[in-house]
């Protein structure tokens, strides 16, 4: 047998082998639930105001984002604020000055 023969059976061998697993890998993702698309927590909207003449005087770009807040169970859970005075407390003396 010659070198081009080999050559053509181990490309054979390779392509099939690769052919196999795309195969398999495609039948295992489709069994696996498709993620739920996320709705768009923020929306945006452009003013223009122009002249009469056509010309643009002014453009304003207003964004808009909504939040959610925690539930009241999740907030109870949560350790309460640091105040300031405890922060202050907490503060190392200042060094004496050498004269």
């Amino acid at each position: 047998m010659n070198a081009k023969l080999w050559v053509c059976v181990i490309m054979g061998v390779l392509v099939v082998h690769l052919c196999v697993i795309m195969i398999v890998d495609n039948v295992r993702t489709q069994k696996l639930p498709q993620p739920k698309l996320v709705e768009p927590n923020f929306s945006a909207s452009t003013t223009t105001y122009t002249n009469p003449d056509g010309k643009v005087l002014k453009m304003e770009h207003e964004f808009t984002v909504e939040t959610t807040f925690a539930k009241p169970e999740v907030l109870g859970k949560l350790p309460s604020p640091p105040s300031s005075q405890a922060a202050e407390s907490a503060k190392p003396p200042l060094p004496a000055t050498a004269n």
